[in-house]
C-alpha cells in the first residue's frame, strides 16, 4: 500500500469550482449524465462542499472508490482539503 492509499481516510475532498460547474450543468433537466459513469458522477455529488473518505466508505467498496476519487481529481472535479 503507498502513502496516498494510506493517506485517503484521514483526507476530506471537496468540489472545485470546475466540479460545481459541471454539477449545475448535469442536475439541468436538458442534460443529461455526459461522459461520466454513473457510478463517478454519484461520488461527484457526494463530494458536495467536503466529505471525508470514511464517510464515502460507507456507500462504496473502498478499492473502486479510491480509483473514482482518483479520476475525479485528474477531471480537476474534486481536490483533496488537506
Amino acid at each position: 500500500m503507498d502513502q496516498a492509499t494510506l493517506d485517503t481516510g484521514t483526507r476530506c475532498f471537496r468540489l472545485t469550482d470546475k466540479g460545481r460547474a459541471c454539477v449545475d450543468i448535469v442536475e439541468c433537466e436538458q442534460q443529461t449524465l455526459g461522459s461520466l459513469s454513473r457510478y463517478l458522477h454519484d461520488v461527484l455529488m457526494m463530494c458536495g462542499t467536503g466529505i471525508w473518505f470514511e464517510q464515502l466508505r460507507q456507500f462504496m467498496p473502498p478499492r473502486s472508490l479510491e480509483e473514482s476519487l482518483q479520476s475525479l481529481q485528474n477531471l480537476g472535479l474534486i481536490e483533496r482539503v488537506h
